[in-house]
């Protein structure tokens, strides 16, 4: 499998599917080129090569001959629930300011280390009404 397109820093096109036994949440990484080659210390016979990994990515839309895989998400923390910032003797007139993504944990994507020359972008929300004969694809 390779990388079809680079959509954006936390999304790539796998040029393999649904056909080819991908699933979502299937994990996939991303390989160089060309890894360390290892020799036998003793027979100098050649075992393998030690893989440039680049990144880990999960498979988010798989369609029949490509996949739409994402960077993995990790975890930001909040600040705590306002309950627990009141101990810090901050007025109520405060929380009400505090945007609620603050308070509470998320996930965001890590960024791929990408060639942004490459990124093309796509899956653009469209404003196009839709329409009956519209394809509608299970997620």
């Amino acid at each position: 499998m390779r990388i079809a397109k680079i959509i954006d820093t936390t999304s790539v096109v796998i040029n393999a599917g649904e056909d080819d036994g991908i699933k979502k949440g299937d994990k996939f990484q991303i390989i160089g080129k060309k890894g360390v080659e290892v020799l036998d210390p003793e027979t100098g016979d050649f075992l393998g090569t030690l893989d440039d990994l680049k990144a880990t990515i999960i498979a988010n839309t798989v369609y029949p001959h490509m996949t739409i895989a994402e960077s993995e998400k990790h975890k930001i923390p909040g600040m705590g629930n306002p309950s627990t910032l009141a101990s810090t003797a901050l007025t109520q007139g405060m929380f009400n300011s505090i945007p609620k993504e603050l308070l509470e944990p998320h996930y965001v994507h890590e960024d791929l280390n990408v060639d942004k020359t490459q990124i093309t972008g796509s899956f653009k929300k469209s404003d196009k009404p839709i329409q009956v004969g519209d394809l509608v694809v299970k997620e």
